[in-house]
């Protein structure tokens, strides 16, 4: 029995332009599985999505040695086949529910996603994902967001800013995963920069190479594991799309706006719309905005029409938040809105770029009771309080330390309270009326603490 088989080109170009494909026969004894595990994700109170991706092989060809063009190592290469998922209540081991088979193919990059949809509030579910000839499984959990109504403890974990070649643990992966996962946080966001298109090695300027990045970060075992157990949010920004400070139209070799986008849908869960917002019980609501597919041009000169958000998305962002009766009301943001930033920056709500619409966005934000903001893409851990309106800003630092640079204490502002030019994440901790932001270094150990009371 065979079925087609993805795997990269040994004869690359000087140039380095694309990792290119082609199809072959293999046998399904070479050890079909899910090398890439399973994704949960958009988790709300009585559903969630998962995902995965049918591989050749139940783990990645894993060689740790220096990149080589000739021979590219960590290969994840899809298999063309029918998966399915099977769920129950942890407490139910006998009631489960089997989804149907579901075929997948290049198209998507063998990869499958469905809404598990009417599951009960705060409930734990356990899961495998199979595939249909050979048999193999994935096994995983998670725990949908507790009903609106619970006053119940949330702690959540955030990060930004990783990619393959800056992992801290050659053969695992990044430890921010291993540290976050002790921690046993409801669920995670990761505000974009997933990975790097324009950043070697290699460069991924077509979408062989695009998914070829996706599937070797994702067989690391330090996120595999992770994923498989922590319902997670995914936000995209500029390098996991198509290149640094990239809007709508462009390209980036032959790479276009809109394969991009594709690829991005098809990685990782997704939900209708690019922006949405979660509840997780009395005290906490997130929003996750999308920065990148409503944006004008970073070039354009400043004004009431040049935007990041779109009229489409405030008319939402301004009902929502205003609406909600959530203690804690977060926007996490895949860039920064309050900063500061460096001059030369031109593509985020903390810079001159993107002044006008900065400026009524920490306006609002601060109208809002119990809000304040969490943000990715600096390289950079901090908190900091916008002297204009007094809002809150906490960005999470790049997921390791090699990854932190691009700031200095030089350019540390006196209304910055924190600053540390080193990676790891952010963990945020809501009992009842208060916020506990917590900046923690790769390890996990806490390198700072603010406390938010709620008004």
């Amino acid at each position: 029995m065979t079925s087609s088989l993805i795997s990269p080109i040994k004869n690359f170009s000087l140039m380095n332009k694309a990792i290119f494909i082609f199809f072959t026969s293999i046998s399904y004894a070479a050890g079909q599985g899910f090398a890439n595990g399973v994704k949960i994700g958009e988790t709300s109170d009585t559903s969630t999505v998962l995902w995965t991706r049918l591989t050749a092989r139940a783990e990645a060809d894993h060689r740790v040695e220096q990149w080589d063009e000739n021979n590219p190592h960590w290969q994840a290469p899809g298999l063309a086949g029918a998966v399915r998922f099977v769920y129950w209540e942890s407490a139910s081991p006998n009631r489960k529910t089997e989804t149907p088979w579901e075929e997948v193919s290049v198209d998507d990059d063998f990869c499958h996603q469905l809404k598990l949809e009417n599951l009960k509030p705060g409930t734990s579910y356990l899961f495998e994902a199979i595939a249909k000839r050979s048999h193999a499984k994935f096994s995983g959990k998670f725990t949908t967001a507790p009903a609106k109504n619970s006053t119940k403890p949330i702690t959540f974990v955030v990060s930004t800013c990783q990619d393959f070649p800056r992992r801290d643990d050659k053969a695992n992966g990044h430890q921010i995963y291993k540290s976050m996962l002790a921690q046993k946080p409801a669920f995670f966001v990761q505000t974009g920069d997933t990975l790097y298109y324009d950043k070697p090695k290699p460069y991924a300027k077509d979408v062989a190479t695009a998914r070829y990045k996706w599937n070797r970060l994702y067989s690391l075992p330090y996120l595999c594991s992770f994923h498989s157990q922590v319902p997670s949010y995914w936000m995209h920004d500029d390098h996991d799309l198509l290149k640094d400070d990239c809007w709508p139209g462009q390209a980036y070799g032959d790479l276009t706006w809109d394969q991009g986008l594709k690829v991005w849908r098809e990685q990782i869960p997704q939900s209708d719309k690019s922006y949405r917002t979660f509840r997780w019980g009395k005290n906490l609501q997130i929003w996750l905005p999308e920065g990148r597919e409503f944006r004008s041009p970073n070039n354009k000169k400043d004004g009431p029409q040049k935007t990041i958000l779109g009229a489409e998305q405030w008319a939402w962002l301004e009902q929502s938040m205003s609406n909600s009766d959530a203690t804690f009301k977060l926007y996490i943001s895949a860039t920064p809105v309050v900063g500061p930033d460096r001059k030369r920056k031109k593509d985020n709500h903390a810079n001159k770029a993107f002044a006008h619409e900065g400026k009524r966005l920490r306006e609002f934000l601060n109208s809002i009771p119990g809000c304040f903001v969490i943000n990715g893409d600096r390289h950079w851990q901090y908190h900091s309080v916008d002297p204009d309106t007094g809002l809150n800003e906490f960005g999470s630092g790049p997921a390791s330390d090699v990854h932190a640079a691009g700031f200095s204490k030089s350019l540390q502002e006196d209304w910055q309270p924190f600053l540390r030019i080193k990676g790891g994440y952010l963990s945020v901790e809501i009992i009842d009326k208060v916020a506990i932001i917590r900046h923690h270094s790769v390890d996990g150990k806490v390198m700072n603490e603010t406390k938010i009371q709620a008004q």
